[in-house]
């Protein structure tokens, strides 16, 4: 899935709140980020996303090229997969986000449970919601 996002700020000051775990847990609907084996904008970084409870899925930056690329990825529970590619242009007086955002259930009553539950636009909608907050902090001069 494929969203876009304008935000009305320079792209180096969104580039950089993207990465910030400070400010994830204010858009990326988790409660904190624990750790972070490096900066979050370097290629090779592992982070643990603190969700809820025992649900604390491991995370890896896959490849990263600041202000313009951040790629991230891990595993949830029942081996649920997902994987952020986020790629950052200027556009007019801000900046461009275009996420590819990619999720794998494997096989069993369980996964396939949990697929339906993103079924029928929920995934979509729920990170549309999340870059929309992101953009509303951002513009509001956060971090």
């Amino acid at each position: 899935m494929r969203i876009d996002q304008f935000v009305r700020a320079p792209i180096q000051r969104v580039y950089a709140a993207y990465v910030d775990p400070a400010l994830m847990p204010k858009w990326m609907g988790i409660k904190k980020v624990t750790h972070a084996s490096g900066p979050i904008d370097r290629a090779g970084t592992t982070f643990v996303e603190v969700v809820y409870g025992p649900h604390q899925p491991r995370a890896e930056v896959l490849a990263a090229e600041p202000p313009v690329l951040h790629d991230m990825g891990g595993r949830s529970i029942r081996g649920i997969a997902w994987r952020w590619t986020a790629r950052f242009s200027v556009k007019d007086d801000g900046t461009e986000i275009t996420l590819d955002e990619e999720v794998r259930f494997p096989t069993g009553f369980i996964s396939g449970l949990l697929r339906r539950t993103q079924e029928g636009g929920r995934m979509e909608r729920g990170t549309r919601r999340r870059l929309a907050t992101f953009a509303k902090l951002v513009e509001a001069g956060e971090p």
